[in-house]
């Protein structure tokens, strides 16, 4: 029986991307699922610049799991390229650092300090928000 595939750490919330060739029809099913974690490979290595350890320790998963990661959300993004089709970022077995939520009014993305007692969207002020992801 093959092992839980185990929770990848992301550093801070991510905001929704679709990436699609113009003209086209984005739900024409051929689309392509970016993970999370996938994204989180390619910002961490080609957007900061950090070599494939440091990554690993800071999505907490082994170097080889994270090249495995970086591999496939390359050739995601080369097919999506060269074939035109759409490229939605979502979903993946992920956590945040911290607790992360997602105003409903204004659509702010914030944090909350640990035992801080806040109750409200820092931007707005409203109390309808949500959490973004669980920490486990």
């Amino acid at each position: 029986m093959a092992r839980p595939v185990k929770q990848r750490k992301i550093l801070s919330p991510y905001y929704e991307l679709s990436f699609f060739p113009l003209g086209e029809n984005k739900l024409n099913g051929n689309n392509i699922l970016f993970l999370t974690e996938e994204y989180e490979a390619i910002k961490l290595i080609d957007y900061e610049g950090l070599k494939h350890t440091q990554a690993a320790r800071f999505m907490q998963i082994s170097r080889p799991t994270f090249t495995r990661i970086y591999k496939q959300a390359r050739i995601k993004i080369a097919t999506s390229f060269v074939e035109n089709r759409y490229l939605k970022l979502s979903g993946g077995n992920i956590y945040f650092n911290d607790d992360w939520y997602k105003c409903q009014e204004c659509e702010c993305i914030y944090n909350v300090v640990k035992n801080a007692k806040n109750n409200f969207c820092p931007l707005c002020k409203s109390n309808n928000f949500m959490k973004t992801a669980k920490h486990e």
